[in-house]
């Protein structure tokens, strides 16, 4: 599903440059449950927006499913990152004045689905990430942290994607509801044959992952 080869990322510090990534190498299978631990500033979201096509690398290749990511153009990885990724964040990221439901249908709208298939579809991913009910019609700052964090999970899938990239999925979560949220994360990966990669500083949610990277200064390190 995921191929990385020699991959490098620089950014500019003043007059210095700092290597987030540095010259990685790593793969994971379709279906994987994948997560990648690191302390922070370690290269963990810069390696993931690399993934995801949210950014370019200073060389090396991003390979998704036979589609070389790392040198594409801007109109195919917009294709990309509509098509085949579904993005879940720390913070949600929800739109406040769109219900749970709306929210879900979102992505869907930007794909040129139509309305009434938005709605439907939108309803059943909700079902599936156990979010039920009155709760669907209700706004984010109704919902508790981790009722919004299914609901972003479920707007992830909205367009059935390959692969759903997962920085941080608990961060603001208690450790219960965040264990939830990861058995969610790997029972998608195991019964839709959805990869799912999840980066985390947290060592306990890496190690339910079916393989887990380390990162270190931009290196895979050993696990």
């Amino acid at each position: 599903m995921i191929t990385v080869t020699n991959l490098t990322k620089t950014y500019k510090s003043g007059d210095s440059k700092v290597t987030a990534v540095d010259n990685l190498s790593l793969a994971v299978e379709t279906g994987q449950f994948a997560s990648i631990v690191g302390t922070s500033g370690s290269g963990k979201s810069t390696l993931l927006s690399l993934l995801g096509g949210l950014d370019r690398p200073s060389s090396g290749e991003v390979r998704v499913d036979d589609l070389v990511i790392s040198s594409g153009s801007d109109r195919q990885l917009i294709k990309f990152r509509r098509d085949m990724i579904g993005f879940v964040f720390q913070n949600f990221s929800l739109i406040p004045n769109l219900d749970a439901t709306e929210n879900v249908m979102l992505p869907m709208e930007f794909a040129g689905v139509a309305r009434s298939e938005q709605r439907s579809r939108a309803l059943g991913l909700l079902e599936q990430v156990g979010l039920a009910g009155s709760k669907q019609q209700r706004r984010p700052a109704k919902l508790s942290g981790g009722e919004q964090q299914r609901v972003a999970i479920a707007r992830a899938l909205a367009n059935q994607p390959k692969l759903i990239l997962a920085d941080e999925p608990t961060g603001n979560l208690d450790s219960k509801t965040g264990r939830v949220i990861v058995d969610l994360l790997g029972e998608l990966s195991h019964t839709a044959s959805t990869t799912v990669i999840v980066v985390t500083h947290d060592q306990s949610v890496a190690q339910r992952a079916d393989v887990q990277f380390r990162l270190e200064d931009g290196q895979l390190a050993t696990t």
